[in-house]
């Protein structure tokens, strides 16, 4: 007898000491009461950010709503989708928080209304085209991208790959109003200076402009050859990059026609930029589909660009640490006092690589900011 009650009191601390071992490498993710609404743009805009969100929308059935936005870089008449499916979804009871993957520039005015309609809603923000200094105070969180290490790391790249000169390209729109974009834009500046990289700066067409997307794609062709003809840059040798999503596509065409260099596309995933020029299927696992795009490119007989591919999957990271910490606010485990703490835990428990770094906004009225980044850019071809 005292054997068996012996034998079921180590069995009991097993399990206990198992349970407390595996709450210490990882917190579970459980579902809140409410529901979390993902407000996502359309794969052709930015396909990672969308697969992440379909993916997390099958994980979770019952808990999660996804409502598509229409491509934020293009105008259209009346009022942006942004702001009309968010102030919609604040009028349902049954959601308790609203994430925006890629925060485009109508979202401070969405968050805004959507308040106003249902000041109980959190919201969450990731990699903002809108201001930061603006958006920062209506919401609860926001990630972007550590654009100080992604600076120098594409930076490097393109050293490597034979970079003498670096010709970023924004618009007036990023540059302008948000003081990521401008920080990012010194960031490489300072890169290029350590690399002994001569960088150039053009302030691109809008394509809220007249002449939208197919005129943005247009300028940055001309901007190569006007900037050759005047020896502003060398025939080759130069690396492209633009903070436009819209015109990644034209300066792959640009560096396989004059034999340039193209390492990131805005924002670093395998799933813009080159993932664009060679499509392959995307409901693959991201390795495989990695894998995929390495082959295509290198199937390619017109490929002469020296192109890197970015074999990390940070966007689908930072858009599921947002869900993640939205279901912790509703539960009530995440708040402002311990927001720091919980947000690095989250990236911590589900990150598939111990090189992701997070760090908070130097910025003390940016608290609430958290940049994250791993290595991840891989010269292919």
């Amino acid at each position: 007898m005292f054997k068996k009650f012996l034998a079921a009191i180590l069995a009991l601390t097993f399990v206990f000491a198992f349970a407390a071992c595996g709450k210490e490498s990882k917190e579970f993710v459980n579902p809140p009461a409410k529901k979390v609404a993902i407000l996502v743009a359309p794969k052709s805009e930015y396909p990672e950010e969308y697969l992440a969100a379909q993916n997390l929308a099958k994980q979770y059935p019952d808990k999660i709503i996804i409502r598509e936005f229409s491509d934020s870089r293009e105008l259209y008449a009346g009022v942006p989708d942004e702001i009309s499916i968010s102030v919609e979804l604040a009028g349902n009871a049954d959601i308790g928080a609203i994430i925006y993957p890629r925060a485009t520039g109508n979202i401070i005015t969405a968050v805004e209304e959507a308040k106003a309609r249902n000041n109980a809603l959190h919201f969450i923000c990731t990699e903002p085209e809108c201001s930061v200094d603006a958006l920062s105070p209506l919401v609860d969180s926001v990630v972007t991208v550590d654009w100080e290490k992604a600076a120098n790391e594409i930076i490097d790249r393109a050293k490597e790959q034979g970079a003498e000169y670096f010709l970023m390209f924004s618009i007036n729109r990023h540059i302008g109003s948000n003081s990521l974009f401008a920080a990012e834009r010194e960031y490489f500046e300072i890169a290029c200076k350590a690399k002994g990289i001569k960088f150039v700066y053009d302030n691109a067409f809008d394509t809220h402009d007249a002449g939208g997307i197919e005129k943005a794609k247009l300028y940055v062709k001309e901007s190569v050859a006007r900037q050759i003809l005047n020896n502003k840059i060398p025939k080759t040798n130069v690396a492209l990059f633009s903070t436009d999503s819209a015109v990644q596509t034209a300066l792959i065409e640009i560096a396989n026609k004059k034999n340039m260099i193209y390492v990131s596309p805005a924002v670093p995933s395998a799933y813009s930029g080159i993932g664009e020029a060679y499509p392959v299927d995307t409901e693959q696992s991201f390795d495989e589909y990695v894998n995929a795009l390495k082959v295509a490119v290198a199937a390619d007989s017109e490929q002469n660009a020296k192109l890197s591919v970015y074999n990390y999957p940070l966007s689908v990271e930072m858009t599921n640490c947002a869900v993640y910490t939205a279901f912790d606010i509703l539960n009530g485990r995440t708040t402002p006092e311990n927001l720091t703490e919980r947000t690095k835990m989250r990236f911590a428990d589900n990150a598939t690589s111990k090189e992701l770094t997070v760090t908070v906004h130097k910025d003390e009225l940016l608290s609430n900011v958290f940049q994250v980044y791993c290595p991840g850019f891989e010269n292919i071809a």
